[in-house]
């Protein structure tokens, strides 16, 4: 795996655990529970297009949701995809300072997008199973967009 890959898992999970009181680690033995949100942004790394994606459980996904604004966000859909893809941004805002920092280009291209279910990646750069006490998820790589979905 990339340098450029691993500095994005570990700046993810750093920013799980800072923002939404999740810590949690990298699992490969760990089956991703059924997908109820993929939550993907396209960012930008040294002129290549870089497609990051979270997929997550039902439970996973309000459990972030309520970390990361302070509320429970149980049943609330529209707020609590509002509120992960807001996670989701300012975690690659911040990958995105953290490779600026060391010399890279790296910037964030377009908003947040989201699909209700599974959306499968073509070939993946990288892709984990992340472990936590609110439930797995999985972490995915990719060089094109693969979640069908508008943005929100």
């Amino acid at each position: 795996m990339s340098e450029l890959y691993t500095s994005y898992i570990e700046t993810f999970l750093t920013g799980l655990a800072d923002y939404a009181r999740a810590e949690a680690v990298i699992d490969e033995a760990r089956e991703q529970e059924p997908t109820y949100v993929t939550i993907s942004q396209h960012l930008d790394a040294d002129g290549s297009p870089l497609i990051v994606a979270l997929a997550a459980s039902v439970d996973a996904f309000y459990s972030l949701a309520s970390g990361y604004s302070g509320v429970s966000l149980d049943g609330m859909d529209e707020l609590a995809v509002d509120a992960v893809g807001e996670l989701f941004n300012v975690i690659n805002g911040h990958f995105s300072s953290r490779m600026r920092a060391e010399g890279r280009a790296v910037s964030i291209i377009d908003p947040p997008r989201h699909h209700h279910g599974a959306a499968a990646p073509g070939a993946c750069e990288f892709t984990c199973t992340v472990t936590s006490p609110i439930g797995p998820m999985t972490l995915i790589g990719t060089r094109e967009e693969f979640v069908p979905a508008h943005a929100h």
